[in-house]
Formats: structure tokens, C-alpha cells, sequence
């Protein structure tokens, strides 16, 4: 993809992040107590949905932060505030659904995947147009039954127990003890996670590799505009802020029904594409009772004891003690 030509103002720059970790890249799939199956096609990217290359992405910096420019001419839409406000607001998102909906169960999502005329089936139409029919045909039909088992496995919910995951880009994505779950797929050369609260699928989140021949270019600014001229407008730039859940560079937009974000993870080359049900991301408090808990917090027991701070019972007597005048006894008589 021949890189867009940039125009506008450095008023829209976002400071370079340097002090932004970068995530843990994962370059097989975290092991689960049922192990998920990693399903690809001939299309994938030989880097996987991630790598464990540090090095900087053109326009991005290794600390996961990148200045941007405003987009390239033909971008369209007008300039979003960085850092303020509201997601940029555009007419229609629903291009980028790729005919799911929020709301779906995992089993319809599964059903939607792995059905006979489904999304996997329709990946092996081509292979098999032009496979010799006897063994060859034979194998892809396997592979096609094998891609769709390793799917439905994938799913994967978070309860009491630590997973894999933790480990990875998409960590923050979820929490523990909510009633969230996700599944995967890769394909078309980017990974794909499915994420459910109460078995209702509410996020859609891409890792697409970053790429000279890429789909959404080489660097972090590429991915940014063209999605730029995907939704005619240009998102609103966020900095990492931790304090707010931003763990890196953040573009964003919106629509009546969904929040699209592009997070950069481009020390991983990749570019994370996020698709979010806007109900659900305004009620996500009430839909995650349960919070993290910390590690370091002292104990409630131990803090109702000490409330008021430590005292030793025997201090004062040892400070009476202390000053008291020694007594010594009288001489011997002689």
C-alpha cells in the first residue's frame, strides 16, 4: 500500500509515549485447560496475530505512543479534538460488522462460523474449486472440519482462574468473575476475538499485522488513515492514559450503536481495530460487579485491627520504667 500523503497542523499531534509499556506479544496462543486450537488459512501473515519484535513502526514510537498528522487528502470529515471530548461521530459504522450483531449468543456465533454455506465454509470454496477430486479434495474437506472443531473450542471463559491471556495485547479487554468469555479465529491474515458479557457478544476486537503490502498499511499513522477514509472522519487522537483504560495511542469514533477505536500496538507490528456496542460500554460498571482484586491491599482482618495505627501494650511501662529512679540499696555496716 503506497503510504498516504499527510496534510494539516501540528495542533493535533499527540506527544510521543515513551513511558507507555508495551504489551507482552504472544506468539502462539495462551494454553488453557482445554487447549485452544489455532485455525489459519494461506492468507495469514507469517507473524501471526503478534511478534516479538520491539522495534518502532514508522509514525509510531516503541513506547506504544505515536505523533499523529491529520489524515491524507481524500480522508474526508472534519477534524477531531485530540484528547477531548467525544468519540468523533459519523453516520454509519455498520460497514465493519461483517453481518454479526451485538447481542449474539457464542453458540450463534458459533453457528454463524461453522455451519454448512458459514463464514469457515466459504474460506475453503476457492481451495476446493480448484482441488483434483480423490485425496486432495478429501484433505481440504478435513481441514475445513478441523478449522471449525478448533473454533468452537476456542471459547474460553473467565472466572476465578488466571488464563494465558493476561500475558497478552488484549489484556484490559476483560475482567474476571463478570460473566465475560471470549472465542478466536484467524483469518484473512489478522486474528480475530469474539467478547461476551452474560453470553451476549458486545466487542469485536481485529489484531492486524502492520505491513509494507498490509491491509491498513506499514505503520500505526497508515492504520490510522485509512480508517480515516474508511468512515469519512478523522477520529479523536487520546494519549495512554492508564488512569481512564487507554494503555497506548487510541484514534476513536462512533456511531448510534457501536464505538470503533484503533489502538496502537505497533511495538508488537500490529494495529488493534475494536468494534464496541455503545449500550453495553455505558452500563460495563454496573455489568462488572466483581473488581480486580490488588495483590498488595492489606488484609480487611488485619486493617480492622490496626485502624488507628500500632501500638505496643508494653511501651508504656517500659517508658515509666525507664525514667523511674533507681534505687540502690545502703552500704554494708563494716
Amino acid at each position: 500500500m503506497k503510504r498516504a500523503v499527510l496534510v494539516g497542523s501540528f495542533g493535533l499531534l499527540v506527544a510521543t509515549l515513551g513511558a507507555a509499556a508495551v504489551v507482552a506479544c504472544h506468539p502462539t496462543e495462551p494454553k488453557q485447560a482445554s487447549a485452544v486450537d489455532p485455525i489459519t488459512d494461506d492468507s495469514a501473515s507469517p507473524s501471526g496475530g503478534s511478534s516479538s519484535s520491539g522495534g518502532n513502526s514508522g509514525g509510531s514510537s516503541k513506547g506504544g505512543g505515536a505523533p499523529l498528522a491529520q489524515p491524507s487528502v481524500g480522508g474526508g470529515g472534519p477534524a477531531g479534538k485530540a484528547g477531548k471530548g467525544e468519540p468523533t461521530q459519523v453516520s454509519s459504522l455498520a460497514s465493519l460488522m461483517d453481518n454479526l450483531r451485538w447481542g449474539m449468543s457464542h453458540a450463534d456465533v458459533t453457528k454463524t462460523f461453522t455451519e454448512n454455506g458459514g463464514v469457515i465454509w466459504k474460506d475453503y470454496d476457492e481451495k476446493l474449486a480448484k482441488a483434483r477430486v480423490g485425496p486432495e479434495m478429501t484433505a481440504i474437506e478435513n481441514e475445513r472440519e478441523q478449522a471449525k472443531q478448533a473454533f468452537g473450542r476456542s471459547f474460553i471463559e473467565f472466572k476465578d482462574t488466571p488464563t494465558g491471556y493476561d500475558a497478552t495485547g488484549i489484556k484490559g479487554e476483560y475482567t474476571y468473575k463478570n460473566r465475560e468469555a471470549l472465542m478466536w479465529i484467524t483469518r484473512q491474515g489478522k486474528k480475530r476475538y469474539f467478547f461476551f458479557i452474560n453470553d451476549r457478544l458486545w466487542k469485536v476486537y481485529d489484531e492486524v499485522p502492520l505491513a509494507e503490502a498490509g491491509v491498513l498499511g506499514k505503520t500505526y499513522l497508515d492504520a490510522v488513515n485509512t480508517m480515516n477514509g474508511k468512515v469519512g472522519a478523522q477520529g479523536r487522537v487520546q494519549g495512554a492514559d492508564p488512569a481512564k483504560g487507554i494503555s497506548s495511542t487510541t484514534v476513536d469514533w462512533k456511531d448510534g450503536s457501536s464505538h470503533l477505536r484503533v489502538v496502537d500496538r505497533s511495538g508488537e507490528r500490529v494495529v488493534a481495530v475494536v468494534m464496541e456496542d455503545n449500550g453495553t460500554l455505558g452500563n460495563l460498571a454496573s455489568l462488572r460487579p466483581n473488581k480486580a482484586e490488588d495483590p498488595t491491599a492489606i488484609d480487611p482482618t488485619i486493617a480492622a485491627v490496626t485502624k488507628g495505627g500500632l501500638s505496643d501494650p508494653n511501651a508504656g511501662k517500659a517508658a515509666g520504667s525507664a525514667s523511674a529512679p533507681s534505687k540502690k540499696g545502703s552500704p554494708p555496716k563494716k
